[in-house]
């Protein structure tokens, strides 16, 4: 498998891992005041999910495009993973034109699906 693959895939995880510890930093610091008690537990849900869901995709895509070629099954999930980190990473941008992780998110996924897509 290709380094460019692998390193992609760790930089998914990683940044996964960078939103779910900022999905923390203004519970701790107390910066969401504002809102209701509703509303932060389904802020806090949707960005730990959202931060898991990119750990998740960077660590399956690590683990299985080295077997992409042997198996059908493994390149038909590899597809299915890269269709989600696009749409993961489009919606981002939707969303969220202002945030600049939003931008990287979407270049992090865009990269990630033609790390698939040249993956035979």
């Amino acid at each position: 498998m290709c380094i460019f693959n692998r390193i992609i895939a760790i930089l998914l995880m990683l940044f996964g891992i960078i939103h779910d510890v900022a999905t923390f930093t203004p519970l701790i610091t107390g910066g969401l005041e504002s809102v209701s008690e509703m509303q932060v537990k389904a802020l806090t849900y949707m960005s730990l999910i959202c931060g898991a869901s990119l750990i998740l995709s960077g660590l399956l895509l690590f683990l299985l495009l080295p077997f992409r070629a042997e198996h059908k099954a493994i390149k038909n999930a590899t597809n299915i993973i890269g269709i989600f980190l696009l749409a993961a990473g489009i919606l981002a941008v939707v969303y969220m034109p202002y945030n600049p992780f939003a931008w990287i998110t979407l270049i992090l996924c865009l990269s990630a699906d033609f790390g698939i897509i040249r993956t035979k």
